[in-house]
């Protein structure tokens, strides 16, 4: 089934479709040409007038009653044998000549006399219907019948080894299929850049834009491929371009506010100072956030995949972050599956920080921690994180991982950030090829999973 899908979706099979259509319409129509020309009394008139020509000839020549010896002259002559039947004679060239009485005979097919107009005929075309024809073993029979006599004429000689023909319907499928499958391959031949066109794309378009397509046609084709060469040469300058712009706007918006930071450093009232810092330091936060939701917000994302241990990357952030700070708030579930895989290891970090950081900031009961589990489903490594808050509603679950957007719209550094957290974990686990789900019940609290890709 799969490969009938495939089939039906190929370009060169649906041409091939298109001609074999083309063909079918072309030998009806020739059929039905020809159907209508074998009506036609001048159709009858050409091809009966040779025949009864000929039906006079021979039966002139063997004469009335047939002779026997104008018979035998005529079998050394041409390759027939002759059989002839009446009143007073029964004779044969050939002892193998099998009785004319096992042999239906009927008029010639081609000329369809029953549909003639019988009195728009000439008297010497009738001459036709005295003329028989028959097919018996491989072998044409033809059967003049005058004066009580019949004389039959058998092609080739009964001594000689008729030869099998083909029936027209074999010959006929043979051709065609013949000429589908060279339609097919030439078909083939002139599409099969668009494949490698596409395959090209797809990885182009999965962020490898080294990638080019190679094509040696000088064609509609070749141009194609060449635009799209030229397209992922552009993709990549404007890409190169961004990332310098975004490394410039860094540079510039951080060095001032470190220097903010030295300047506070000589403030004497501790709270002010305090305070001030927090806000820097938020600040400096937020602008960290926007940059890297930025570099992340694009098909062609750069992260930097090397195997690693999804394991380890999340024990790490939570010895690390949030070991003494948040000792028994956090309880770690995890499996014993392969968590291996290829991985950006600072962005990984940054996705279990977040995640974590949120479920602590929505779970204020000590007594319900939150719950981070490691688990692997096929191809995808992932991380759940469970917290007993207040949960979200339908609403708010739709726009969870909208950029700056929050259920709780008092901005405040104790209830949370600026709305990036989510939105910069959804981009982070895009960019590895995954999917970010979040489950949420009001008054129960949250599950956010993301599953990583491994290879």
């Amino acid at each position: 089934m799969n490969y009938l899908k495939r089939l039906l979706h190929s370009l060169s099979a649906r041409l091939v479709l298109v001609f074999l259509l083309g063909s079918v319409i072309y030998s009806y129509a020739a059929s039905f040409s020809l159907s209508l020309f074998q009506d036609t009394d001048a159709l009858r008139q050409v091809v009966g007038a040779h025949i009864a020509l000929h039906a006079d000839y021979v039966l002139s020549d063997i004469g009335t009653p047939p002779s026997i010896e104008r018979a035998a002259e005529i079998t050394a002559r041409i390759p027939v044998d002759i059989r002839l039947k009446g009143p007073d004679v029964s004779w044969t060239s050939s002892e193998l000549f099998p009785d004319i009485d096992n042999i239906s005979f009927g008029p010639l097919s081609l000329l369809r006399l029953s549909e003639a107009q019988s009195g728009e005929m000439e008297e010497w075309i009738k001459q036709v219907e005295k003329v028989e024809f028959s097919r018996y073993e491989n072998r044409a029979y033809v059967k003049l019948t005058q004066g009580g006599y019949d004389i039959v004429f058998v092609s080739p000689k009964m001594s000689s080894q008729p030869v099998v023909p083909f029936e027209p319907a074999l010959i006929f499928s043979f051709v065609g299929v013949l000429v589908l499958l060279v339609c097919f391959v030439g078909v083939r031949w002139l599409i099969a850049p668009v494949q490698k066109m596409q395959e090209g794309a797809a990885i182009i378009g999965s962020g490898d834009l080294d990638y080019r397509i190679t094509s040696y046609r000088n064609d509609d084709l070749g141009d194609l491929a060449v635009g799209i060469n030229t397209m992922a040469d552009d993709l990549q300058d404007m890409l190169e371009a961004k990332r310098q712009l975004m490394l410039a706007i860094s540079h510039e918006l951080r060095s001032p506010l470190t220097r903010t930071k030295v300047a506070l450093e000589f403030l004497d009232d501790e709270a002010v100072k305090r305070n001030l810092l927090e806000d820097v330091e938020e600040m400096e936060r937020l602008i960290s956030d926007i940059l890297e939701s930025e570099a992340l917000n694009t098909r062609h994302a750069s992260i930097r995949r090397e195997p690693g241990n999804l394991r380890e990357l999340v024990s790490f952030v939570i010895d690390a972050d949030f070991g003494q700070r948040e000792e028994g708030r956090l309880l770690l579930k995890d499996s014993a599956d392969d968590l291996n895989g290829d991985f950006d290891a600072t962005r990984v970090r940054l996705l279990a920080r977040n995640l974590i950081e949120n479920a602590l900031r929505h779970s204020p009961d000590p007594d319900k921690p939150v719950e981070v589990e490691l688990q692997r489903q096929g191809d995808f490594a992932c991380l759940l994180v469970k917290d007993h808050g207040e949960g979200m509603s339908e609403a708010d679950l739709d726009r969870a991982t909208e950029p700056f957007y929050r259920a709780d719209p008092a901005r405040s550094r104790h209830t949370g950030g600026f709305g990036l957290g989510l939105y910069l974990c959804r981009r982070i686990v895009e960019a590895h090829g995954g999917e970010l789900t979040i489950d949420s019940v009001v008054g129960q609290g949250t599950t956010v999973k993301a599953s990583l890709k491994v290879n």
